[in-house]
């Protein structure tokens, strides 16, 4: 055979000898590959903890955040109502006492409210005749009479007050003066809180106040938080003394809104609690009174720095600073120095501010009623009530109230249908 042949046999094997350098460099970077993406899941591996040494979202949570500031204990609130509208925080707490008297007295005129609605009268039909301040336990309360007129039938009314009595006021008691149905008592373990007289017929409203007309103050606490509420009170067309707490987020602003209209304007200083601040945390600035008399001046300074224009000063809290005379002396001194009233909210019963005030020669400014400790708006109203016939009674009363929408709207609805002889004015007008 020709030679041909043969050559023509020995190309295939020279093509595959060609192609296999080729098999093997692809090969070998296939076992490098798989080489590397092992060594890369091993380094993965590694770096996971175990199963057994995870934690909880909750610890890994507490662990993983040390910016985080650490909570204080969680402070019990009476409830209220959600805050207005265009308020970025909710309303800042206020203090309560539990065994506080006049609370129990305000649960009692809510059971009158409730029983005169559930009877289909209106809150109109109430009036109170007479207020008078006593004390139970050491504790000041407002002794009410009241007259409750057009009553035809008693029966279903006194029938809705025993119900709401047992249900709001389960401590208070309801009796008859000299066994006539229409004159009744409410007392409070054994101690009467109200009277209520039930005509046919209702008398002519009459003052008991002879002198010149009757004088009003309207405070509102804690206000810094939103100037739309500023704007709301600031367009009542009465008079409303700013509490403003220095350290809220709106706080100059909100102090603005009160110098636009000419409306008086208080710091509402932060003051140490009874139980602060586990129980009750009065917030950033707070007195208290195991500090010395160097560092409460200047803390109390500091905190007028943020509001030098206020007129003067209540106190936010405080049932605890409020009954040091050592503190409150060297408080209420600085404040006399720079000009500054004082107006005790009274927080506690056994509050030193009057006869410390009048020691250092200063005019006392005090609280007569919380409006809004019961935050339903018909509650409040009864309570502006209460302050108009103490102002008769007494000449001047100061309220102190809340920036809460039920608030609001009480004081506006009372703009509607106050006594037209009281004149709401500031605490510098009394």
């Amino acid at each position: 055979m020709p030679p041909k042949k043969r050559k023509r046999r020995k190309a295939p094997a020279r093509r595959s000898r060609s192609r296999f350098p080729l098999f093997r460099a692809l090969l070998w970077l296939s076992v490098v590959a798989l080489a590397g993406l092992t060594l890369f899941t091993l380094l993965r591996m590694s770096q996971v903890p175990p199963r057994s040494e995870e934690k909880s979202p909750v610890s890994a949570g507490a662990t993983t955040k040390p910016s985080s500031p650490a909570k204080r204990p969680a402070v019990p609130q009476p409830p209220v109502p959600p805050g207005p509208s265009g308020e970025e925080k909710p309303p800042r707490e206020y203090e309560v006492q539990p065994d506080d008297f006049e609370a129990k007295v305000r649960q009692v005129d809510l059971a009158i409210l409730q029983s005169l609605t559930a009877v289909g009268q209106s809150q109109s039909m109430l009036r109170h005749k007479t207020v008078e301040a006593r004390k139970y336990g050491g504790q000041e309360f407002f002794y009410q009479n009241l007259t409750i007129g057009e009553q035809q039938d008693i029966f279903p009314f006194l029938a809705e007050l025993r119900r709401n009595l047992d249900r709001l006021a389960p401590d208070a008691r309801l009796g008859t003066v000299n066994e006539n149905p229409r004159d009744l008592e409410i007392s409070i373990f054994g101690e009467p809180t109200h009277h209520l007289f039930l005509p046919l017929t209702m008398p002519p409203e009459q003052s008991a106040f002879s002198g010149s007309a009757p004088r009003l103050v309207i405070v509102i606490d804690d206000l810094g938080e939103s100037t739309a509420v500023a704007r709301r009170l600031a367009g009542l067309p009465f008079p409303v003394t700013f509490s403003v707490l220095p350290y809220n987020t709106k706080a100059r602003e909100v102090a603005a809104v009160a110098r636009q209209k000419n409306l008086e304007l208080l710091l509402h200083l932060p003051c140490e609690p009874e139980g602060y601040p586990q129980k009750a945390d009065s917030g950033p600035g707070t007195l208290r009174v195991d500090m010395s008399p160097e560092e409460l001046e200047r803390i109390l300074a500091a905190n007028l720095a943020r509001l030098p224009e206020v007129d003067g000063v209540n106190n936010h809290m405080g049932s605890r600073l409020t009954q040091d005379r050592k503190a409150m002396h060297i408080i209420l001194a600085h404040l006399k120095g720079r000009g500054k009233l004082f107006l005790d909210s009274v927080t506690t019963p056994k509050t030193c501010v009057a006869s410390v005030s009048a020691a250092l020669g200063m005019r006392q400014y005090r609280r007569h009623i919380f409006l809004d400790n019961t935050p339903k708006e018909h509650a409040i109203m009864l309570q502006l009530k209460k302050a108009e016939t103490l102002a008769r009674k007494n000449g001047t009363a100061v309220v102190i109230g809340h920036p809460y929408p039920s608030t609001l709207a009480a004081l506006e609805s009372w703009a509607k249908t106050r006594s037209s002889e009281i004149v709401v004015c500031r605490l510098q007008d009394i």
